[in-house]
């Protein structure tokens, strides 16, 4: 599973059969995620530590409140996909193909490179902590460690606020 192959679900739910492939050939079950999961509210995680990604869902209620209406009629909405730069203890780092890129992104100069001109930076103390785009409708953040290196690279639905301002 790589985030070219996912990020085509984003906005979609668990009753979309190819998001419901993905998710069964990683052995994650929705119906599983805990606490407010099972009332429709709230959010969800499926850790794939193994290939440095993590997905993350909005319930139906959360998800039309933050995100607008999703794709589908499921319960849990893919809103977020996360794919970490470096390994840790937990997970591996992502080494697929980055969506939007030719070719990996390391710190932010090759974010920059591959990404353009953010529209939105962050910066604290004369160190950049997050930039952000709107790429063909999904909004892609990277944030980064205090040496410039990419900490983490999101891909998710935009804010219903991102789209409109």
């Amino acid at each position: 599973m790589t985030l070219d192959t996912i990020l085509p679900f984003l906005g979609h739910s668990e009753q979309d059969p190819g998001l419901a492939d993905l998710l069964a050939s990683v052995g994650f079950d929705v119906s599983l995620m805990p606490g407010r999961a099972q009332r429709g509210a709230g959010t969800g995680h499926c850790e794939l530590n193994s290939l440095g990604i993590e997905l993350a869902f909005d319930f139906h209620t959360g998800y039309k409140t933050r995100f607008g209406m999703p794709r589908d009629g499921g319960k849990a909405i893919l809103s977020a996909i996360f794919a970490y730069g470096k390994p840790s203890d937990m997970r591996a780092a992502y080494v697929g193909p980055i969506p939007f890129s030719r070719g990996p992104i390391h710190n932010r100069d090759d974010a920059l490179l591959e990404f353009g001109l953010p529209v939105r930076t962050e910066e604290e103390d004369g160190t950049v902590e997050w930039d952000q785009w709107v790429k063909d409708g999904v909004q892609v953040r990277t944030e980064y460690f205090d040496d410039g290196s990419l900490f983490i690279c999101t891909y998710s639905v935009p804010f219903i606020k991102t789209v409109s301002s």
